[in-house]
């Protein structure tokens, strides 16, 4: 045994393979563990979308009024002790109990509500055991921030186990939250079965992989020292490529996290503007489009931004914009315009990229949509570069494109400063802003281009839609006309609607 290992490191050809399985063992584990978390997050993320939807739907079914009496009639701990003492009790009890059945939950469904005096939550009707009016002390905090919107919350750790939880309020006639309806799902019977589904695979896979290895160490040294140098200089030329490759797969993934930082949170937009949507779908793994918001005072700005290129190339012009942005808005006294802060912008871009040794500069810039939302005065300020912004309301369309020339750019446009469009918001207006990644989009019976003609069409024709059915459309409609096309550019739609 001693002589074997002598012989295998003695030689280069042999070390390289040793090295290779060695990778090949470390590559198959951490492939092995990091499914396990993956599998487990994905659960999770599903549970939490299930639970999300049971309360929403299951807190819609509870007569508000009838639990609202309930509280009232019992203002006190254990105030009812048995499921018949009050037949409003039975009755919520008996859809909660149902709805625990149907959805094969493992823990109790339940309200709660909130007790102004003592600044606590209590627990009023439960699926099984009665609780009543018991404290509940576990993420006030939460409880009391989402109360009236309703709300999940991520993996958390008691001295029963794991969980997850989400509630949703329930409603009186007057729209008044009375309580919220709570469910909860266990993690641990989950998490123990699949690693120990994963315990066995990794088992058998790191088994066959030193069989593997013992089998062909006898054959190794002959077919290697036949073809040492062709192979030398292939494993050379292999190692460099995989090298590169990882490296940039590997940079190209960190500039996404890093890009995916810069953008503003979903939930943070939709906080300031609930009903709206953003589609974002780049082409490559970092992307041109960016969107853009930022709270100003009283004052909601928005921007869809289309840079030069997509790929790498646009995501470091779309951090330089999103950047820019961020400067021009946090460095101003008082809000600005829309058209004011793209002018700002235009003067931004062009001295960075002109204080560099930059040849192509002159391709370089942006397209940018801006909007600039005063919810008090109901009254939007629009400007565009390039960008239009499509208004909706009663079936009719209008289409206000901005100015005729980029962020940017070179000197190959005739600049002014760019003109901003005062609009009056109505109940029912529906407002759109996108990059041309869609209407450029090949595809179709002809294989061509989407349009914009044909994109604002549907925009009319889908209006009606809520924000979340908006990306889903959207989505159904990119898929069924690209086709077996690729996507030719990156893609960003947003929408608010009044």
């Amino acid at each position: 045994m001693g002589n074997l290992l002598q012989q295998i490191f003695s030689n280069s050809s042999t070390r390289i393979m040793l090295v290779i399985y060695m990778c090949l063992i470390f590559v198959s584990s951490f492939f092995i563990i990091n499914g396990y978390f993956q599998e487990v997050k994905l659960y999770e993320k599903l549970e939490l979308r299930k639970l999300k939807a049971i309360t929403s739907s299951v807190a819609i079914q509870i007569n508000g009024n009838q639990l609202e009496q309930l509280l009232n009639d019992h203002p006190w701990q254990d105030d009812i002790t048995s499921s018949n003492e009050d037949s409003n009790y039975l009755e919520i009890q008996s859809i909660l109990f149902e709805a625990k059945n149907v959805n094969l939950l493992n823990s109790t469904l339940y309200t709660l509500s909130f007790d102004t005096d003592e600044e606590v939550f209590r627990y009023g009707v439960r699926s099984d055991s009665i609780y009543f009016r018991h404290k509940y002390e576990l993420f006030p905090e939460i409880l009391k921030e989402s109360y009236e919107t309703g709300n999940v919350i991520s993996k958390y750790e008691t001295e029963n186990g794991k969980w997850i939880s989400a509630f949703h309020p329930i409603k009186n006639s007057n729209n008044k939250t009375v309580s919220v309806l709570q469910a909860d799902i266990q993690l641990d019977e989950f998490n123990e079965a699949t690693w120990d589904s994963y315990s066995n695979r990794a088992l058998i896979s790191l088994i066959i992989i030193i069989l593997i290895a013992l089998i062909l160490i006898p054959y190794a040294k002959k077919i290697l020292r036949e073809e040492e140098e062709i192979t030398l200089e292939l494993i050379h030329k292999k190692r460099e490529i995989e090298s590169k490759n990882r490296d940039l797969t590997d940079s190209i993934n960190y500039a996404q996290k890093i890009q995916s930082a810069f953008l503003p949170e979903i939930n943070y937009i939709k906080k300031m503007l609930p009903n709206s949507f953003i589609l974002y779908k780049p082409k490559d793994i970092v992307s041109g489009d960016f969107y853009w918001s930022k709270k100003f005072g009283n004052k909601i700005y928005l921007a869809c931004v289309d840079c030069t290129g997509h790929g790498i190339p646009g995501a470091f012009m779309s951090l330089i914009g999103f950047s820019m942005l961020n400067e021009i808005v946090n460095s101003q006294n008082t809000a600005k315009c829309s058209a004011e802060i793209l002018d700002d912008l235009e003067f931004k871009v062009n001295e960075a990229l002109s204080s560099k040794q930059y040849h192509t500069q002159s391709k370089d810039g942006m397209d940018v949509g801006l909007c600039c939302f005063d919810l008090d005065k109901m009254e939007l300020t629009y400007a565009g570069a390039f960008r239009p912004l499509i208004i909706i309301n009663n079936g009719g369309i209008q289409e206000l494109k901005g100015d005729r020339f980029p962020i940017g750019g070179g000197t190959s446009y005739i600049k002014s400063p760019f003109k901003s469009h005062v609009i009056k918001i109505n109940k029912g207006d529906s407002f759109f802003m996108y990059s041309d990644g869609f209407p450029d989009q090949f595809g179709g019976p002809k294989d061509k281009k989407y349009m914009n003609k044909n994109f604002k069409n549907y925009l009319a024709n889908k209006c009606n839609l809520s924000p979340e059915e908006q990306i889903i459309g959207l989505e159904e409609e990119l898929k069924l006309w690209k086709g077996n096309n690729e996507q030719v550019d990156d893609i960003l739609i947003m929408g608010v609607f009044f």
